[in-house]
């Protein structure tokens, strides 16, 4: 009779642990490629910029934006995008399952590992300090060692707050970093261009564009390493980055790829 008791318990505590997995797939928002084509709508996140995602009057435009549109258009899938600047706010939103693809350009790196994947690299960069320090009275930052006990400006819950973190540490003293809500990288560039705040920080190929802009900004000192920036999809959509990462593989190198990066990049 206890035997009996015992199965019978055990029994229901396998029907209550899959009744329970069963509910926690039936809420969760993550989308893998299947479930999106079958949908007939691709949930994209990015960055409201010209690299990411902007809208004029009469146009849509924007790196990210382009690329994307490019993949979805060959699956036959409409585009619903959503736009973050807040970059830990996008991640759990795409964790959530709110959208299916993070086309933001993001530093590959082991810190979210767990809960993402990464495509194929769009671009290999570094970041660069961007400065405008004869506009305050002092010298130009000219070597990294000189950034001990000054401050940068960065978006919120930016990507590179790691890698500025770290520099602090390889120089051996303060670096103050201060997150700027609601702002983006190129936002936070306009503002050292019009002396509003000292340093900033953008990657090299957006820094080499926005001096085009703003030729009084000083971009001449790097901050880190080259590396590579991706998109990002949650780990549960394996078949949607493989779809990714083929068609980047034939797109990034190609003749459209090239005009495109000349267009947002070499105006």
């Amino acid at each position: 009779m206890k035997k009996k008791t015992v199965i019978l318990v055990s029994s229901l505590i396998v029907a209550l642990v899959l009744v329970v997995l069963i509910v926690v797939q039936i809420n969760s928002g993550v989308r893998d490629f299947p479930e999106i084509v079958k949908s007939g709508r691709l949930k994209v996140m990015t960055e409201s910029s010209s690299l990411g995602f902007s809208a004029s009057k009469d146009s849509v435009y924007g790196f990210q934006y382009e690329i994307i549109k490019a993949f979805a258009d060959i699956h036959g899938l409409e585009l619903e995008i959503g736009q973050q600047n807040n970059y830990k706010a996008a991640i759990e939103e795409l964790v959530a399952g709110d959208y299916d693809v993070f086309a933001n350009l993001i530093p590959a790196n082991s810190v979210e590992k767990s809960k993402l994947l990464y495509s194929k690299p769009l671009i290999n960069s570094r970041i660069i300090l961007v400065q405008k320090a004869d506009s305050v009275g002092n010298a130009p930052i000219k070597e990294q060692l000189m950034l001990a006990r000054d401050t940068i400006y960065v978006t919120a819950n930016s990507p590179y707050v790691k890698r500025l973190k770290n520099l602090a540490d390889e120089i051996a003293d303060t670096i103050v970093i201060v997150e700027m809500k609601e702002m983006t990288m190129e936002k936070l560039v306009e503002m050292v261009a019009e002396n509003k705040l000292k340093n900033t920080v953008c990657v090299e190929q957006i820094a080499i564009n926005l001096k085009l802009k703003y030729p009084e900004i000083n971009i001449s000192l790097p901050l880190g390493f080259t590396q590579e920036l991706t998109w990002a999809t949650h780990t549960e959509s394996p078949l949607l980055m493989q779809k990714l990462n083929e068609f980047l593989s034939e797109f990034i190198g190609s003749s459209d790829y090239w005009d495109l990066y000349r267009k947002y990049y070499e105006q």
